[in-house]
């Protein structure tokens, strides 16, 4: 079992859910969670997103594990996250969440760029607005 799917399973208990409650909430079949919460299943971020609102956390403290992988967040920027900044510790990681934390990034990077885009855009309807 890997460290996130272990940390997921330490959650749900600590929250006093059920297999069946967190089958029932993410609307998948228990024999299916049981699978997420043995490491059988693979997690996209989407999922882990939903988990992770569950748990009332953030994907990044839903991931953070005591024996696996810790990503810290870089605050202070506007966005939370910096390309140069995000720091990943390896303490052990196999490399399905190897691939998993890669795909996370790379979200993450896909989100910057996406309001890099948007300060753009308002940019040039301000200096536009300016000038009319």
């Amino acid at each position: 079992m890997g460290a996130i799917h272990n940390k997921i399973k330490k959650l749900r208990i600590q929250s006093g859910l059920t297999q069946q409650e967190m089958a029932d909430k993410l609307n998948m079949h228990l024999k299916t969670w049981q699978k997420v919460e043995n490491g059988f299943t693979k997690l996209d971020i989407d999922r882990l997103k939903e988990i992770a609102e569950i748990f009332d956390v953030n994907i990044e403290e839903l991931i953070n594990t005591d024996e696996g992988v810790f990503i810290n967040e870089v605050s202070g920027n506007g966005i939370g996250y910096s390309n140069e900044e995000v720091q990943i510790t390896h303490n052990y990681c196999s490399e399905n969440e190897k691939a998993l934390y890669e795909r996370i990034i790379a979200d993450k990077d896909k989100q910057i760029a996406d309001k890099d885009k948007q300060i753009v855009l308002l940019q040039n309807l301000l200096e536009k607005g300016k000038s009319e």
